[in-house]
């Protein structure tokens, strides 16, 4: 990739879609976990021991964009954020929310979400509640029980949708957090439930497609072995610790490769199935993630594997502890535009901007949202 491009997706210029856009679409319908989080655990969760173990409610979340925190996992905006701007079309309401139009978007991504059902990981003798607020079939229920109140009668809809944007995920990432932070499964055990969570994800599709879903971004997941978190639990050196030689963990990442190639070889089977009907869109998270860890200068990026937020210390300054939003933890980094990690899990609204970026216009989207 040329510097030229690296350039593009940092300022939001240029790439595969050229300079304007080319599609125009009516509304935009989004799903996945915390990574895409605009507000649904705040709005579903009366609990508010579990909202304040959710630190995304507290100081310094939201500093960036909104001057508060917006129940984002981030400093301000994330993906699909940026894609509904870029698009034309207004921030997403949660799906959660009351009284809101959701005519021209809705996300029904929530905090915890899994490709998996809850039931599925209760009989593996998990019962954390985090993973049960809204798992892929949950979320694409709740769109459902919507769609009266967004476009009228099936047929209507069918029409509707043909004209709008889906982002399906990534979902996986949460999945496999549960087998290697819950379970403590190493990443080659946890390779046995691929095939599951990526067939769920595929069959997730199926059912958008039914509904009359056309234009589908199907995002893999990043790549785990670089994230702060894993890097602090697990980044010893030492066999699974093994770091290649960016500094990310091998063992995780080969994982999260594995995944993204079962997943991208589930969507071409697909688009080969649909193709008279339908447009997926593979979005390779992991290659442009992987990118900017290596060479993050080139992206206006310092320090990959530190958190820009939190109160861990040392080179990835995380701390399950001592995570951004807890006590002690409310003061972010100087730059947080010049970092690539927020809060050791999520991205910056940086970093977010530029993986928007790529699924407009290219190359890590296959095709670009805007070709």
């Amino acid at each position: 990739m040329t510097d030229v491009n690296l350039i593009n997706l940092r300022t939001g210029r240029g790439g595969g879609g050229g300079g304007g856009m080319k599609k125009k679409y009516n509304a935009m319908f989004t799903f996945g976990d915390s990574m895409d989080e605009t507000g649904n655990i705040c709005v579903a969760s009366s609990n508010k021991t579990e909202l304040n173990v959710l630190t995304c409610t507290h100081p310094p979340y939201g500093e960036t964009y909104f001057g508060r925190p917006s129940c984002r996992w981030c400093d301000g905006r994330v993906v699909v954020d940026f894609v509904a701007q870029a698009l034309g079309l207004p921030l997403l309401p949660p799906s959660k929310a009351k009284g809101k139009d959701f005519r021209r978007g809705v996300n029904m991504a929530i905090t915890g979400g899994t490709a998996m059902n809850f039931t599925f990981y209760r009989s593996l003798g998990i019962e954390n509640p985090v993973w049960n607020h809204g798992s892929l079939d949950t979320q694409i229920q709740w769109f459902k029980d919507l769609l009266p109140s967004i476009c009228g009668t099936e047929q209507s809809c069918k029409g509707y949708m043909r004209k709008s944007l889906f982002m399906f995920g990534a979902y996986g990432g949460n999945d496999y957090n549960v087998q290697l932070l819950e379970r403590g499964l190493t990443p080659e055990q946890a390779m046995n439930y691929t095939p599951k969570i990526v067939g769920a994800i595929a069959d997730g599709v199926e059912k958008l497609i039914a509904l009359g879903a056309v234009h589908v971004v199907v995002p893999g997941i990043f790549p785990t072995g670089c994230l702060p978190i894993f890097l602090s639990l697990f980044g010893d050196g030492d066999g699974d610790g093994d770091l290649d030689d960016a500094g990310c963990l091998k063992a995780y990442n080969l994982l999260s490769k594995y995944h993204n190639w079962m997943l991208r070889k589930q969507v071409e089977a697909l688009q080969r199935r649909h193709h008279n009907s339908t447009r997926l869109m593979y979005a390779d998270y992991y290659g442009l993630v992987y990118q900017m860890v290596q060479e993050p200068h080139k992206f206006g990026f310092s320090a990959p594997f530190e958190a820009c937020c939190g109160a861990g210390g040392g080179k990835y300054n995380f701390d399950l502890s001592a995570r951004c939003g807890m006590d002690g933890a409310t003061v972010a980094c100087r730059h947080p535009s010049a970092r690539l990690s927020w809060d050791g899990i999520h991205p910056t609204e940086a970093a977010n901007k530029v993986i928007a970026g790529a699924l407009l216009r290219g190359p890590y989207c296959t095709p670009p949202i805007l070709s």
